[in-house]
């Protein structure tokens, strides 16, 4: 088999569904993946997958990287291993319909075959079960809860964020019926919290998620209440029930490549907008008056 070299992205949600792109890689290749993620491919590097870390410019991503060091190949990657840079330019994700379906269109894919569904292992959800029992077994349906965030690291984030009154009082039209656990990974002067400060039974907002706990704890929440990001990826990745929000710089048809795999609520502006930059001023104005209804229906309220 030959070999390929694959420079892969850094976000999270990103590396997510690039298993879609490895998978078909590895049918006719010998793959090297660049990652800061390696527990994203865990039952892939078992077939055959080797992972390389050149570090991250990104503080999240570099500071997993270093805590996975052991799970990177020890061989080089061979010399003569053509080069696959992954991406979705803007434009292509308008053509393809979904940011999956451009990034495997950009690496000469088929944009059909989008299977990035992630296998959450036994010792992962031991994880969780661990979890639940030091927050004493709550009674309440388990709701995992994205904080609105913004970060030094892109300018992006901003123009993404939904309108912040409306993802909170959509957030607090359900929030009683859920024992509910806010993720985050803070730092002063490197990313922040630019919504309400959650009304939450637990907040892990300095990073105290590893990836394996994370996983696991989508894999078991009954909702996952979340603005577009990495969540909404991972909720479809391991098959959970979520609501996503959104505000300006995409539409939410760039994650339908897995809404089969997890049921979705998708709470899109009045004039929702696919301009995909991050000075346009989208308008990010919610109709509530339908929003809040169809939220409580979803959430059997």
């Amino acid at each position: 088999m030959t070999a390929v070299f694959v420079h892969g992205m850094h976000g999270m949600g990103d590396n997510l569904h690039q298993r879609a792109v490895v998978r078909q890689l590895m049918e006719r290749h010998e793959v090297w993946l660049e990652t800061p993620w390696p527990s994203i491919y865990h039952d892939l590097v078992g077939r055959g997958l080797r992972l390389v870390s050149r570090g991250s410019p990104l503080r999240t991503q570099a500071k997993n990287a270093e805590r996975e060091a052991a799970r990177y190949s020890s061989e080089p990657v061979p010399r003569h291993a053509r080069v696959i840079r992954v991406h979705y330019p803007p434009a292509e994700v308008r053509r393809q319909g979904s940011v999956l379906r451009a990034m495997l269109a950009a690496c000469r894919l088929d944009p059909s075959e989008t299977d990035f569904r992630l296998p959450v292992p036994n010792a992962w959800l031991d994880l969780a079960e661990a979890r639940l029992d030091s927050w004493g077994r709550p009674e309440k349906p388990l709701m995992i809860y994205r904080p609105l965030v913004e970060r030094k690291e892109w300018g992006g984030a901003g123009p993404r964020n939904p309108d912040i009154d409306a993802y909170h009082e959509l957030y607090a039209a359900i929030r009683d019926r859920y024992f509910v656990v806010s993720v985050a990974d803070i730092e002063p002067g490197a990313e922040w919290l630019v919504s309400f400060e959650p009304d939450a039974e637990v907040k892990l907002h300095a990073g105290e998620l590893v990836f394996e706990d994370l996983a696991a704890l989508f894999s078991i929440a009954d909702l996952v209440f979340t603005a577009p990001g990495f969540p909404v990826v991972l909720s479809q990745a391991v098959g959970a029930k979520h609501v996503a929000v959104f505000g300006g710089y995409e539409r939410p048809y760039s994650f339908s490549s897995g809404l089969r795999f997890a049921k979705q609520l998708a709470i899109a502006p009045v004039r929702s907008c696919d301009c995909f930059r991050h000075d346009h001023g989208c308008d990010k104005r919610i109709d509530m008056t339908t929003a809040l209804p169809r939220l409580k229906e979803f959430c059997g309220c």
